[in-house]
């Protein structure tokens, strides 16, 4: 009987965490977000024509990974224009954002389901940023990095 209770018991935290943090039961298609102007479909480099340099840093997206309640790597350094491949590897819903020492919010991610992924690419100066999930109390939880942009 109390291991029924305690099952029980545990589901029902489960449920509530999923839509207090705003799951819905369907998965998002991975996609790309930019704080500057989306790049369309056609924009992806071809294996086949190599004819034409790759653009720099713009193709070229770190991978971060989200989870409970951290995000891996800790501390990201790019060059140029911030691209950044999210994956969600955890089972809570997450995003990452991007916020100045002003609190100013650069650029966020959808909120991601689990398994569920989106390149966030911004362009911003030179400098360090924090990296965190804006969805109430996973910051505080653990999911804070920084990011280091150079020129």
């Amino acid at each position: 009987m109390k291991t029924r209770i305690k099952t029980l018991v545990a589901t029902s935290l489960l449920a509530l965490t999923a839509v207090a943090c705003g799951g819905s039961g369907t998965t998002a298609a991975p996609t790309t977000r930019s704080a500057v102007s989306p790049a369309p479909a056609s924009a992806a480099p071809s294996a086949a024509a190599p004819s034409a340099p790759a653009p720099s840093a713009a193709t070229q997206a770190t991978a971060v990974v989200v989870k409970d309640f951290t995000l891996d790597p800790l501390d990201v350094a790019v060059a140029g224009t911030v691209s950044l491949a999210v994956t969600n590897a955890g089972p809570t819903v997450h995003n990452v954002a991007i916020r100045d020492d002003a609190g100013k919010l650069l650029g966020t991610t959808a909120d991601l389901k689990s398994g569920a992924s989106e390149t966030l690419t911004v362009e911003i100066p030179a400098g360090s940023y924090i990296l965190f999930c804006t969805l109430p109390g996973h910051e505080s939880l653990g999911i804070k990095g920084t990011l280091t942009v150079s020129e």
